[in-house]
């Protein structure tokens, strides 16, 4: 369980939710997989969530919230940091973020390819102004000199974000073919470190022209 879930029947459902919709789909999850799961009843999620839908909403803020909770811990330091320090700190955060919680990116995924009124609703949601907000970060750095300005800003937004969370939602398969837990703790400072040196060119002026902003 995690710290901040203290156990009471709404967190545990928030868990097993998180464990479900990540592992089925909003579709393909059920609430008696969910009460199961969670050692209660489906009358518990209709009392602390209304419907499957609302306890899938409400799972998935959660994660979201984390999400930016990860990518703005050290915000108070940027300021003193070079542009090539602050995108290297938000690149290792945000890559902690994915292997801790690969279940925002799953289900994420899940609905994006199926589509209906669940996506409808991530579109509207903060990780769409994240996105948003990313690429004008990523265009700054650009301009910074410490992403390459050869691509547009959209298509390295989604290469490097994508290469960050992919290998964690590959991570059976990579298991199983090459014997490698991408969850440890060694192995996620290795993939770090590759991302940071596979996309990042320290090459930028000594201090950061702008903040970035949320």
């Amino acid at each position: 369980m995690e710290a901040d879930l203290e156990l009471t029947t709404r967190s545990k459902l928030l868990q097993a939710g998180k464990t479900v919709f990540s592992n089925h789909g909003f579709s393909g999850g059920s609430l008696r997989q969910i009460a199961e799961l969670a050692g209660t009843n489906i009358a518990a999620v209709n009392y602390h969530f209304g419907s499957k839908k609302e306890l899938w909403q409400a799972v998935f803020v959660h994660l979201q919230n984390r999400l930016i909770d990860a990518i703005f811990k050290d915000e108070a330091l940027w300021r003193e940091m070079t542009p090539y320090e602050r995108v290297t700190n938000t690149m290792r955060n945000y890559i902690r973020f994915c292997a801790r919680h690969p279940e925002l990116h799953r289900m994420t995924l899940f609905e994006t390819i199926h589509g209906g009124e669940m996506l409808d609703w991530l579109n509207q949601q903060k990780l769409s102004l994240f996105s948003k907000k990313s690429m004008e970060w990523v265009s700054l750095a650009q301009q910074e000199g410490v992403y390459s300005d050869e691509v547009s800003a959209i298509h390295l937004h989604f290469i490097v974000t994508h290469a960050s969370n992919s290998i964690f939602l590959l991570a059976p398969h990579i298991k199983h073919n090459f014997g490698v837990d991408v969850f440890e703790e060694e192995q996620i400072e290795k993939f770090t470190n590759a991302m940071i040196s596979l996309f990042l060119k320290d090459n930028g002026p000594e201090a950061p022209t702008e903040l970035f902003k949320i």
